[in-house]
C-alpha cells in the first residue's frame, strides 16, 4: 500500500469537504456527509475529514504512478476550490 496525508488549516473545511465531493459525485463513487467523505479515485482511495479548523485528506492505493496522478489531480482541484482563502495550499506528505 501506498499512503500520503495533508492537512489543510480553514475554518471553511466542511464547506471544501462539500465543494471536493460533489466534484466527483457524477464520475466515481463518492459517499459524504458535512464532516467525512471516502472517494474511489483512478489511483486510490481519497478519504477526507473535516473538523474546526482543519480539512484532512488521505490517500490510499496501489500503483505509484496512478498514485501520483491522483495526489497531483487532488491538490489542483483543492487549491482550486480553495483560490480565495489565502495560504490554502494542498501539501502532501508520503507516509509510505
Amino acid at each position: 500500500m501506498i499512503e500520503a496525508e495533508a492537512r489543510i488549516a480553514t475554518i471553511e473545511s466542511s464547506r471544501y469537504l462539500t465543494r471536493l465531493a460533489e466534484a466527483w459525485v457524477h464520475t466515481y463513487p463518492v459517499r459524504y456527509d458535512a464532516l467525512t467523505a471516502e472517494i474511489q479515485l483512478p489511483g486510490g482511495e481519497l478519504i477526507l475529514t473535516a473538523d474546526g479548523d482543519s480539512l484532512s485528506l488521505r490517500l490510499v492505493g496501489k500503483d505509484r504512478e496512478r498514485f501520483d496522478a491522483t495526489k497531483q489531480s487532488v491538490a489542483t482541484l483543492v487549491d482550486r476550490v480553495a483560490e480565495h482563502d489565502t495560504g490554502v495550499r494542498c501539501v502532501w506528505n508520503d507516509i509510505s
